[in-house]
């Protein structure tokens, strides 16, 4: 869980301070984290041997996937998160603090931007074996 929160905080760059605490002490981290990972596995598998064509054999294609992994786990981060806090603060009777708001928007941005990194990893480490895509993204 550490390891998770290092991650989603850049090893102190991005710890955030009470919403950094409240993410980590009420476990949210952990279950973005490992719905971000199932979702670029399944999308970069599905795109190199799912949807593996001539026609989708493309950088701009292969970039789209890669973006709309990003997009998807932004939205699974800023709306998990927000759900998650505001059912914690609503449950001793306080609402989400405003700053939370910016909070979860960069958490957002961070977890789009692990997304797209492991996506890329995950590329390279897979797309040999695909039949017309093996040369993308490079």
């Amino acid at each position: 869980m550490d390891l998770i929160a290092n991650f989603y905080e850049l090893w102190g760059g991005a710890y955030l301070g009470n919403f950094s605490n409240q993410m980590y002490d009420n476990n949210i981290y952990f279950p973005i984290a490992l719905y971000s990972i199932l979702l670029a596995i399944i999308l970069t598998v599905a795109y190199y041997y799912v949807i593996d064509r001539p026609g989708t054999a493309k950088f701009s294609i292969w970039s789209i996937n890669i973006l709309v992994g990003g997009i998807i786990s932004y939205i699974i981060a800023y709306v998990s998160a927000n759900n998650k806090l505001t059912t914690v603060f609503a449950n001793i009777s306080e609402p989400l603090p405003d700053a939370f708001t910016s909070d979860i928007l960069l958490f957002g941005l961070i977890n789009m931007m692990w997304t797209i990194l492991l996506m890329f990893l995950l590329s390279i480490a897979i797309k040999w074996k695909s039949t017309n895509s093996s040369f993308i993204p490079f």
